[in-house]
């Protein structure tokens, strides 16, 4: 386990807290986080299997033909505060969600996932598929099992594993050739790992052969990050290349620090970026200000094409930042989202409130239209006080400001937020789940519209889930 205790509720032990939930190491098992990378497991599993509602005799199951998808939901943590091994489907058209593997005689989801798993990689794959890997499951720290699911038959096959365990907050990436990059993270000795795994759709496996072939002596992926990484991000850049920024070091420090992965050479490295400090390793080019917890999106039109928006997010300090950056591929650096170069005191206040834990989303100008299309929808999160938040506001790449727009329906952090990218809603994005201000884990679910900038409610999902992981069908 990592060490150095942070204040103010945000890091503790290498362990992101949330601040409205009290007692979160010890007593009642329905009052620990939900959040990603929150609590020690260990500790988890045990409180959840003493507190969690003895389990009703297996129900007898009904057969249900696939459902359409527009968006999948995957897994997550429900009322009773313990990882889910069912998945929803949300159909665009009608407004609804509906069971994978159907409903039972008992009216809750069946079971199609192999483990159950909450905060898991979800990564669309060509033809329509979805991987779904890692993340935590019940009584394990950490999961390295992997299934995929075929939208046209509804169902879930396994497949081969990691070569490591990766949970809470690694990152998952579809690079140019639609294989997933999989980063960081913990294993499940609760270690924050450097390591790497890389999933290839054509052959249905996980390999080394893309990251430097496999080591020997540990049997992982050769190439490795240059420090591990926890609740940081990663975005695949116009070039193809992934850029991997912020989070937790291998010391629990939050960092401002960033890399490159190169899939031409199967590295991660510096050389885009300043090239690497003799001293630390580290690459010269680093944030505007230390994040973990932040979101980073890639602007995909106007003046700002292929640079990213980072956003918000938790400082080394311990603040909820009301801040953000760009990332400019061309030069390798990064300036405040106003693009001009940070001050002695960092960059301005930009977004119309400080956030973490919060969703953002490119409204993509393939799908999106109306007002806002080609901007970046940032939704919910906590604020400074814990407070949960319903507020929303968009990124203009154009002026370079944020400006808000209509409230959701739904105070909402943690939560899921994907692009329909087919049917009745094309362009707008469906957010669903997450937690309330009580901490409590949510069902209903919303959709955004573009052309107006305001939110609608949509079916409920048929169950609450929280750090829940999603993907959009792309057709």
């Amino acid at each position: 386990m990592i060490s150095g205790r942070k204040r103010g509720g945000k890091l503790i032990d290498g362990k992101f807290m949330n601040p409205k939930v009290a007692d979160q190491g010890v007593g009642d098992g329905y009052r620990l986080i939900r959040a990603t990378g929150l609590a020690s497991l260990l500790l988890f599993a045990s409180l959840f299997l003493a507190s969690r509602p003895a389990a009703a005799k297996p129900a007898k199951t009904k057969p249900a033909p696939a459902p359409r998808v527009d968006a999948l939901v995957v897994g997550g943590v429900d009322q009773y505060n313990g990882p889910m091994a069912s998945a929803e489907a949300f159909n665009a058209n009608a407004g609804t969600f509906s069971c994978v593997g159907g409903l039972n005689s008992a009216g809750a989801c069946n079971d199609v996932l192999n483990q159950p798993r909450f905060a898991a990689s979800v990564a669309p794959l060509p033809g329509g598929q979805v991987l779904v890997a890692g993340g935590n499951g019940v009584g394990v720290l950490c999961l390295n099992s992997a299934q995929v699911f075929n939208p046209a038959t509804g169902t879930f096959t396994a497949i081969g594993s990691m070569t490591d365990a990766h949970c809470f907050a690694h990152t998952t990436t579809v690079l140019s050739n639609g294989e997933v990059l999989i980063t960081g993270g913990e294993d499940q000795t609760g270690n924050l790992v450097n390591t790497a795994d890389l999933y290839n759709p054509a052959t249905g496996a996980f390999g080394c052969s893309g990251l430097g072939g496999a080591n020997p002596s540990t049997g992982y992926c050769a190439s490795t990050l240059t420090d591990a990484r926890f609740l940081d991000t990663a975005t695949l850049l116009a070039n193809g290349q992934v850029l991997i920024a912020g989070g937790n070091d291998s010391n629990g420090n939050i960092v401002n620090t960033a890399e490159i992965f190169d899939p031409n050479s199967g590295s991660f490295g510096c050389t885009s970026l300043g090239g690497a400090n003799p001293k630390t390793g580290f690459c010269n080019n680093a944030m505007t200000d230390s994040r973990q917890n932040h979101t980073a999106t890639l602007i995909a039109s106007g003046p700002k094409k292929g640079d990213v928006l980072i956003a918000g997010g938790i400082d080394a300090a311990g603040q909820v930042l009301q801040t953000a950056e760009l990332f400019i591929p061309s030069s390798g650096s990064f300036v405040c989202s106003n693009g001009s170069a940070q001050g002695s005191s960092g960059c301005p206040l930009a977004m119309s409130q400080a956030r973490y834990l919060h969703a953002a989303v490119l409204l993509d100008p393939r799908y999106s239209k109306g007002r806002y299309r080609g901007r970046i929808l940032i939704t919910g999160g906590e604020d400074a006080n814990g407070d949960v938040l319903a507020t929303a506001e968009v990124y203009d790449p154009v002026a370079k400001t944020f400006s808000p727009v209509s409230s959701m329906t739904t105070s909402r952090a943690l939560h899921s937020a994907t692009l329909i990218a087919s049917g009745n809603h094309k362009g707008w994005v469906l957010i669903a789940g997450g937690i309330d201000d009580s901490g409590n884990s949510l069902n209903s679910a919303e959709l955004f519209n573009p052309g107006t900038g305001t939110f609608v409610g949509v079916g409920t999902m048929n169950l609450a889930r929280s750090s829940a992981s999603s993907a959009g069908q792309v057709p």
